[in-house]
C-alpha cells in the first residue's frame, strides 16, 4: 500500500516547511501554501536554491496575521499586509508572474538573515507560489534509491511523501487521477530539479550531490511529480493512494 507519510507546507516560499497531520486542498493546493515569497533588491526571487539561509526561518499565516520566526528567536507578527508595486518576474519554473511587494515589518530581519537587502512580496491571486503546479508528491523509496542514505524528505519541499511502493512508483501515475483522502489529483508531470535539494533542509548548506545521482540513477535530474487538484477535499496523514484512471 502507498499512503500519506508526511504533509508539509509553508506561507512563505523558500522558509523552512510545517508538518501538519492533514490538509484541506483546494484549486490552490493547501491553504495559503507559498503565498508569500522574497525578492532581492534587483526585484528578483529569492529563493533555497539561491537563498539557503531562508530555511533558518519559520512563518504562519491564517489568511488575516502572519508571523515569521527568526533564528536569533525573534518573532515578528502583523496583520495581511497591504499590496504595494507591482512586479513582474520570472518564476522559477521560467514562466512570468505578475506579483506586488507587501509593506510589513519582515524586510529588515529577513535581510539580517540572508546578509543582504530584501522585500516580502505576494503572488497574484488565484495562484500559489509553488513552481509548477498546486501540489506535490515524493516517494520515500524513490528517495532511497538515490543512494544517499537518509538524508530526508524536508530538501524536496513537497507537499507530500509518501510510503510503500517501489521507487519511482509515482511516475507511473503521470496522465492519471489519484483519490487520496477525499481528494481527487490528476498527476501531470515530473518534477525537474535544482540545487535546492543538494541543501540540508536545518542549515541551507550544500551536502549531498542529488542531482548527480539523479542523473546516474533515472538519466535526468528530476524526482517526484507535479498535480493538480480535481475535487478539492481533506488529506490525512495514512490516507492511502488510489489510482483511478486516466485524466480527463
Amino acid at each position: 500500500m502507498v499512503a500519506v507519510a508526511r504533509l508539509l507546507h509553508s506561507p512563505v516560499k523558500g522558509l523552512a516547511l510545517a508538518e501538519c497531520e492533514a490538509l484541506e486542498l483546494g484549486p490552490e493546493g493547501a491553504p495559503f501554501d507559498r503565498r508569500f515569497f522574497v525578492v532581492t533588491a534587483a526585484g528578483e526571487l529569492a529563493g533555497s536554491w539561491s537563498h539557503g539561509r531562508l530555511c533558518l526561518t519559520t512563518a504562519d499565516y491564517d489568511g488575516i496575521t502572519l508571523t515569521m520566526r527568526f533564528p536569533d528567536g525573534a518573532v515578528v507578527s502583523a496583520p495581511d499586509p497591504s499590496l504595494g508595486e507591482a512586479l513582474d518576474l520570472i518564476w522559477d519554473s521560467d514562466e512570468p508572474e505578475t506579483a506586488h511587494l507587501v509593506d510589513g515589518p519582515w524586510a529588515e530581519p529577513l535581510s539580517a538573515v540572508l546578509g543582504e537587502p530584501v522585500r516580502l512580496a505576494r503572488i497574484r491571486e488565484g495562484r500559489g507560489g509553488w513552481s509548477s503546479n498546486a501540489v506535490s508528491l515524493i516517494g520515500e523509496t524513490s528517495i532511497a534509491a538515490l543512494g544517499h542514505g537518509e538524508i530526508g524528505d524536508r530538501r524536496f519541499r513537497m507537499t507530500m511523501t509518501l510510503s510503500g511502493g517501489e521507487a519511482f512508483v509515482e511516475d507511473t501515475w503521470i496522465g492519471h487521477d489519484i483519490a487520496i483522502g477525499d481528494a481527487v489529483l490528476a498527476v501531470r508531470l515530473p518534477c525537474e530539479r535544482c540545487v535546492a535539494t543538494t541543501r540540508d533542509p536545518a542549515t541551507g548548506e550544500k551536502d549531498v550531490p542529488t542531482l548527480r545521482a539523479m542523473k546516474a540513477v533515472r538519466g535526468r535530474p528530476d524526482l517526484g511529480v507535479y498535480c493538480d487538484v480535481v475535487t478539492p477535499g481533506m488529506v490525512r496523514l495514512g490516507d492511502e493512494v488510489r489510482v483511478l484512471g486516466p485524466s480527463a
